[in-house]
């Protein structure tokens, strides 16, 4: 039918018995087509041109597999966008290479099943294309983020990314930081907004104290003294924002 989800799922058996039975009792529209219980298997359908997949869905904590290899083993990388990871680490990204970043969805292992499937439906319904776009303010922020010590091991530069992000596409959310951003990033993450402050907070000190000084100065010397304070998280995201803009020749806001 055209409202079907036609899915492939990659995990053991087990798992996909639980998910079968779990989606089965909420929705008739998803339709678990494909299974494979390696990614092996699962590259070869997923590369396979005959096969329709709306959405994939992979257990990223598969023992003696390599989550990577497979997301970058896509030979339509337009199927990312359609990609779900289901992963312990609650973050939004791997550190894939820099043209595939941010093309698909990491969710948690306590994951909803309800939540599974209104992410299913907002994938099937957007029918997602290769965002460029995206991709490239993710990785100027990234790059950006670097210079000023802060290391992508640390949660606080995957939230300060997409703060930085979405603040990009909605400017307005600037000056709502603390009534919107963190809320937002506390959803997306699974985390309380106190925990996203904080990380925030510590990975701008961290890179303070450890960064480039020429760059940091360079970028904030017009609204804080180096030497004597260190910038908010508001201000911090701020003037960011307005690089990056500035540099697109979109000064407006």
């Amino acid at each position: 039918m055209k409202n079907n989800i036609n899915t492939l799922v990659v995990c053991s058996a087990d798992e996909l018995k639980k998910l079968k039975d779990e989606v089965s009792q909420i929705s008739t529209e998803v339709i678990i087509k494909y299974h494979a219980d390696n990614y092996k298997d699962a590259l070869r359908i997923i590369n396979d041109v005959n096969v329709h997949l709306d959405a994939i869905i992979i257990d990223g904590t598969m023992s003696n597999e390599n989550i990577l290899s497979l997301l970058t083993g896509y030979d339509n990388k337009v199927l990312l966008s359609r990609t779900i990871v289901i992963d312990n680490i609650k973050l939004d990204c791997y550190n894939l290479s820099s043209t595939d970043y941010q093309l698909y969805n990491v969710i948690p292992k306590n994951y909803k099943t309800r939540d599974l499937i209104l992410s299913l439906h907002e994938i099937k319904n957007k029918n997602e294309k290769y965002n460029l776009q995206k991709i490239s303010i993710y990785d100027q922020v990234a790059e950006i983020l670097k210079k000023l010590g802060i290391a992508p091991d640390k949660n606080g530069f995957h939230y300060l990314r997409k703060a930085i992000y979405e603040c990009y596409l909605e400017p307005s959310l600037l000056t709502s930081i603390t009534k919107d951003i963190y809320p937002m990033l506390a959803k997306s993450f699974c985390k309380k907004e106190s925990c996203i402050e904080r990380s925030i907070r510590s990975a701008i000190e961290t890179g303070w104290d450890r960064g480039n000084y020429e760059y940091s100065n360079e970028l904030f010397s017009n609204c804080v003294d180096y030497y004597k304070t260190k910038p908010t998280n508001g201000e911090f995201i701020a003037i960011i924002v307005d690089k990056i803009m500035m540099e697109q020749g979109r000064t407006s806001y």
